[in-house]
C-alpha cells in the first residue's frame, strides 16, 4: 500500500511549496496524506518551518486516489495509512540523516548537494546518498528549478560571489493504523 500511495504524496507537494526559499537557515516542510483502507484520500496536511503558525490543508484528486486501489495494494478493513513527503534543507556541512519515528517505515530518502548562486539559482546538484524501497520522484533536475533567495550582496558583486552550499534531503516515510 505504502508504494501506491507515494506517488500521489509527491504529486501533491509541488502546489504547496513557497515561491521562493532561504539558503541561509535551516527548513523543512512536508505533506502527509492520510488514507483509508479503499484507497480514498481522507486528509492532506502542508506544514512547513518557513511559515510556522498553522498547517493548510491541500487537495488529492479522485484519480490519484483510485489508482492506488488498482496498484495491487492490500491492507486490511479498518485500518488507514499516513504517508508523509518530507523535504528538508540545510546550509553548510552535510547533515546526519534523520531517523523515524517508532512505527514509521522509511520508502525511500535521498539527499543531494546543492551549489547556489547568488542569484539563488541552483548551479549544480548532486545526489550523496539514497535508501529506501521506492525510488523519490524529486531529483536534481527539480531542485535544480527551484529558486532560493538572491543573495544579499549588490548587484555586481553577485556574479562574482562564491556559490552558497547546502544538503536538500528528501524523505517519503509511513504509517499504518488500525482505526478503533
Amino acid at each position: 500500500m505504502f508504494r501506491a500511495i507515494a506517488a500521489l504524496i509527491l504529486a501533491s507537494t509541488s502546489a504547496q511549496t513557497p515561491a521562493t526559499l532561504t539558503s541561509t537557515a535551516p527548513w523543512w516542510e512536508r505533506v502527509t496524506v492520510t488514507v483509508n483502507d479503499d484507497g480514498n484520500a481522507q486528509s492532506c496536511v502542508y506544514k512547513t518551518s518557513l511559515q510556522p503558525t498553522a498547517a493548510k490543508e491541500c487537495s488529492v484528486s479522485g484519480n490519484e486516489a483510485s489508482a492506488m486501489k488498482h496498484a495491487g495494494a492490500s491492507a486490511s478493513k479498518d485500518q488507514v495509512t499516513r504517508i508523509t513527503f518530507e523535504r528538508r534543507f540545510d546550509p553548510g556541512a552535510r547533515p546526519e540523516m534523520a531517523a523515524l519515528q517508532p512505527g514509521e517505515v522509511l520508502l525511500s530518502s535521498r539527499m543531494m548537494a546543492l551549489a547556489i548562486d547568488g542569484k539563488g539559482a541552483v548551479k549544480h546538484c548532486t545526489v550523496v546518498a539514497t535508501s529506501g524501497t521506492v525510488t523519490p520522484q524529486y531529483g536534481c533536475d527539480e531542485a535544480t528549478a527551484e529558486r532560493f533567495e538572491a543573495s544579499a550582496a549588490a548587484p555586481q558583486a553577485q556574479a562574482r560571489s562564491p556559490e552558497r552550499e547546502g544538503y536538500m534531503t528528501i524523505l517519503v516515510y509511513g504509517h499504518s493504523e488500525h482505526v478503533v
